[in-house]
């Protein structure tokens, strides 16, 4: 009877982690300044209205966490084209805006190079490191046209930067998905994503 208690405490344990939507994780070891004031939320998603419903919960989420996020869109919109041509220039204008931080959030087909289902202890690519290297590789996988269909499964990856030197701090992957099921599943995301940066004291607000 006992051990039976104890399995149900395990599947409904193993349960609340799926609904929160994250499966993987990895958190830098270096030291930085855990206190963000503002952090920029940037969909790298290959669709205009889906773009603003992702950064938007994302945002709406973070806030409700005592974050103060803003909505990437409103700060490089989708005619700028490729906005981080200039690296450099971007990150200043964004510290210029008071940002200190900055969540990358894309959709990122199954069938790309870099899932790698059966991986055990998720550490990201060494190009996640710095923000340019990411945004540059990400834009090329993900701004394809018709790269997001209805017929096959993405997962959500999710990094964070430390701005002052566009540093990666903080990486996560979800379960997979259809799109049909993206509606529901990104709200729970988007919770479990800031439940997870509290735990792990990514950040300290």
């Amino acid at each position: 009877m006992k051990s039976n208690l104890w399995l149900l405490l395990f599947i409904f344990l193993l349960n609340s982690c799926v609904l929160e939507g994250l499966m993987r994780t990895w958190s830098t070891t270096e030291e930085y300044n855990k206190k963000f004031n503002s952090i920029l939320v940037m969909g790298l998603i290959n669709n205009v209205n889906l773009r603003n419903e992702v950064e938007n919960d994302v945002v709406y989420t973070g806030g409700k966490a005592g974050l103060r996020c803003v909505n990437g869109m409103s700060m490089f919109p989708p005619e700028l084209g490729k906005p981080f041509e200039d690296v450099e220039r971007a990150k200043e204008r964004m510290r210029n805006n008071g940002f200190d931080g900055i969540i990358t959030v894309a959709l990122v087909d199954v069938n790309a190079e870099r899932y790698v289902p059966a991986q055990v202890g998720y550490e990201p690519l060494v190009y996640y490191n710095r923000f340019g290297n990411y945004f540059f590789r990400t834009y090329d996988l993900v701004y394809r046209p018709g790269y997001f269909a209805q017929n096959t499964r993405y997962f959500i990856e999710t990094n964070f930067y430390e701005l002052k030197v566009g540093k990666l701090v903080w990486s996560g992957r979800s379960t997979t998905f259809s799109p049909t099921e993206l509606n529901s599943y990104l709200p729970q995301y988007s919770k479990g994503l800031f439940k997870e940066l509290k735990i792990q004291g990514i950040i300290q607000n």
